[in-house]
């Protein structure tokens, strides 16, 4: 008798990838939401990316709902006002859930540090699982672990590179001026 979430079962994750002003983009779903959003230089990375997220997944690109999110994302990337309200699954321990959902409390504009994300949670003490938890992020923009910065302010430590995290502050920052 097999398992109902048996490996040798396939589920399926439909990709796009895009290009933007800070490289090429893939988004991914599976039959729920959003599960994997992700920036490289190189279109195949990413697709290797998904696939050592989604091993077992039978991978399909060119779908038609996804594109519409994928336009949406890289209109975001350009000109990011408002937040993305697209369906995302967070897939993560109960504690990176947790962060992940705070980080979404962080307006578009500004940061906070992992110290003030961890007192925001409620665990004062948890600044590295904090900081572990956004490096686990795999919803890059959706989860906004970009707007997260050192205790001095200098920007570090983000999974999809710190000049996009740079580029992309200063253009949430540009957009408040205006």
């Amino acid at each position: 008798m097999k398992n109902a979430f048996s490996r040798e079962d396939k589920f399926m994750v439909f990709y796009e990838l895009g290009i933007s002003s800070l490289g090429c983009l893939l988004v991914a779903r599976n039959n729920r939401a959003i599960c994997f959003v992700a920036l490289a230089d190189d279109p195949d990375l990413l697709v290797e990316h998904l696939q050592e997220k989604y091993p077992h997944a039978k991978q399909q690109q060119n779908d038609t709902l996804l594109t519409s999110y994928l336009i949406r994302i890289l209109n975001y990337i350009e000109s990011p006002k408002g937040e993305l309200d697209l369906p995302i699954e967070m897939e993560g321990t109960t504690f990176q859930k947790s962060v992940w959902m705070t980080l979404q409390q962080v307006p578009v504009g500004q940061t906070r540090t992992y110290t003030e994300l961890a007192n925001m949670l409620g665990k004062p003490s948890a600044v590295r699982a904090v900081a572990n938890a956004c490096a686990a992020n795999s919803l890059a923009l959706l989860v906004p672990c970009h707007r997260i910065v050192n205790k001095n302010g200098t920007l570090s430590g983000y999974r999809w590179g710190v000049e996009r995290k740079q580029i992309l502050l200063g253009r949430e920052k540009a957009l408040l001026t205006v």
